[in-house]
């Protein structure tokens, strides 16, 4: 990657038919390799459900019709250990102010779990309907922040979901420390032991102003800069190795922009990136991006948690697997030794990248993105090189280890693997960026990519 100059160009993602509505104010994360949506807004409220196979290009509609949520606008998905969790976004009426508006999706059984109406006893001890709101998960537990309530107006509570427990927790910070107070419409993203928090509305005021909640001392932190984007709302941000990127976003009832950003936490300053786009892309507010790639970090940076010689042990233990084109790829790891060693008169052989990234216990899928935390080790994905070869990331726990099983039968001589990044080596990263407004020409959903060489 030395020497390489950055690229940030927008190419037109593939996706083939039938696809989603294009659509704004909905919501996307990654898990296992899929990506999922739900919901939004096109000229109404929508209440679909999809799922995008990165490998294959294809889009899904899944069921939603039995405990699934309904139609819904700027509500928020996470996921966590193969569960996806959406909150909020339900249109206002008499009945959501009474109703928890909070749904468990389980990936394995296909199952929704509505968490039920909030007892008149136990009143204050759930957040309510809201919209705009941003999510995140640190540890164990979902993370919401502010959002709008329509006509009853806006909120500065921080709300914390335990994912094992089901219960809520509202945060608050000590009496003297000040914090972004009531906004919606802003971004959220997880790096280490804090939430840094951007932008969105204030009042009838877009922001520009940057937050750090830190998890450790329960107190928010005001980040000045001298540089960095103009106020913004309807944004979308994401974390890539140790900065924070932002792109889109704007002043409300004018266009959106296309800029580009990058907050590196460590030296606390701000670059814009330039990018070049095709003549159909327009900028966006109110999309979702996603990330695709090794350095796209999850919701909290665990290399301090654990002794310096396992984080050394786990190093060598991390392996980037190709696998030949007419070889397919089973989700589930099998208990097999997680790496054999191919002599290279073996037919098909497997061919061992080694990095250097130290990653959660348990295994991390190299699509697990933005807050999701995924720790379970029988899972793994993949993605299709310009090679057209599936590369795969196996990591394991520091005393047992997955593994993955491939499927060696032959497709048929017409089927060709495409990867959803199009001329991408396995070691590249890929953002997405899926739907916003305005809305595209064309009936399908607007899906875009963009490489980050040496960002």
């Amino acid at each position: 990657m030395k020497g390489k100059t950055a690229h940030c160009d927008w190419k037109s993602a593939p996706q083939k038919k039938p696809s989603p509505c294009d659509r704004y104010k909905h919501a996307c994360i990654i898990c296992r390799g899929f990506v999922y949506l739900y919901g939004g807004r096109n000229t109404t409220s929508l209440r679909d459900f999809w799922r995008y196979n990165i490998v294959r290009n294809e889009w899904e509609m899944l069921d939603c019709s039995r405990d699934g949520p309904e139609e819904l606008e700027e509500h928020s998905m996470v996921a966590y250990k193969g569960t996806l969790c959406i909150f909020g976004g339900m249109v206002d009426s008499a009945f959501t102010q009474a109703k928890s508006p909070l749904w468990i999706y389980d990936i394995d059984s296909a199952r929704w779990t509505e968490c039920r109406n909030v007892p008149a006893e136990t009143e204050g001890s759930a957040p309510t309907n809201r919209k705009g709101h941003s999510a995140v998960v640190y540890g164990s537990s979902m993370c919401i922040y502010g959002g709008y309530f329509g006509i009853r107006g806006i909120s500065q509570e921080f709300w914390t979901f335990h994912f094992d427990t089901r219960r809520w927790l509202c945060l608050s910070s000590p009496p003297h420390s000040t914090g972004p107070g009531p906004r919606h419409g802003h971004s959220a993203v997880v790096y280490r032991t804090g939430m840094y928090l951007f932008g969105g509305l204030v009042g009838l005021s877009e922001q520009k102003d940057l937050w750090k909640w830190d998890f450790v001392s329960s107190s928010w932190s005001n980040i000045r800069t001298s540089q960095g984007p103009p106020p913004v709302v309807g944004h979308a941000s994401i974390v890539f190795k140790d900065s924070m990127l932002i792109f889109g976003g704007g002043i409300s009832n004018s266009s959106p922009n296309d800029d580009l950003w990058k907050y590196h936490f460590h030296t606390q300053t701000w670059k814009r990136l330039s990018s070049t786009t095709k003549a159909n892309f327009s900028p966006k507010m109110y999309h979702c991006v996603l990330g695709i790639g090794v350095d796209f970090q999850t919701t909290s940076d665990f290399t301090n948690t654990f002794p310096s010689h396992w984080k050394s042990e786990q190093k060598d233990r991390h392996q980037l697997v190709t696998i030949p084109k007419h070889t397919r790829f089973c989700n589930y790891f099998r208990h097999q030794p997680a790496y054999r060693v191919f002599s290279n008169e073996e037919s098909n052989a497997i061919e061992m990248k080694t990095f250097s990234l130290p990653l959660e216990p348990g295994g991390f899928c190299a699509f697990q993105t933005t807050s999701e935390a995924e720790l379970d080790p029988n899972r793994a994905t993949g993605i299709l090189s310009k090679e057209k070869s599936l590369h795969l990331f196996v990591s394991s726990e520091k005393e047992t280890f997955a593994a993955a099983q491939v499927v060696g039968d032959e497709e048929g001589p017409d089927y060709q693997h495409a990867s959803a990044v199009d001329e991408v080596s396995g070691d590249t990263n890929v953002l997405l960026l899926v739907g916003g407004k305005p809305l595209s020409s064309f009936s399908e959903i607007s899906f875009w990519q963009m490489e980050l060489d040496s960002l």
